[in-house]
């Protein structure tokens, strides 16, 4: 678990800048009308941190909560096309490192009987960072 909040942490701290270095104009294109911009890709990954956020409060005080989003229409209401640039990663930065502070809350109270959505914490943590590398890896194209 030490190596997942190590390359969490890592993440955390380079991916902002990286974003910052992206063109607007390749930050911005939607290169079919049906697929998520980059901008829309780092709405998701912002939409995705909140819900997780909720599903580790909950889990530690409610018996194995089932939340759930649907992230189509969570990215389109979130009109993230539209937003700033900086204030997108500001926002990411902010609710990023609050999970981090969480996750590492979490594994100091060894929570691994504590479940959300029929999982355990710990695989919940691990399968957030490897959908957060998965998207980093397709904005930093």
């Amino acid at each position: 678990m030490n190596l997942v909040l190590e390359e969490f942490e890592h993440i955390i701290h380079a991916f902002p800048e990286q974003v910052m270095q992206i063109s607007e104009e390749d930050f911005d294109v939607k290169v079919d009308p049906f697929r998520w911009s980059k901008k829309e890709i780092l709405g998701h990954l912002i939409d995705s941190a909140f819900v997780n956020y909720s599903r580790f409060i909950r889990a530690q005080f409610e018996e194995n909560p089932k939340i759930y989003y649907d992230q189509v229409e969570y990215c389109k209401s979130g009109s993230y096309q539209y937003s700033e640039k900086l204030q997108l990663c500001d926002l990411w930065s902010s609710i990023n490192k609050q999970l981090l502070f969480l996750f590492k809350q979490i594994t100091n109270k060894n929570l691994t009987q504590r479940t959300c959505n029929d999982h355990s914490l710990e695989f919940l943590m691990n399968d957030y960072v490897s959908h957060l590398q998965h998207h980093r890896g397709q904005i930093l194209i």
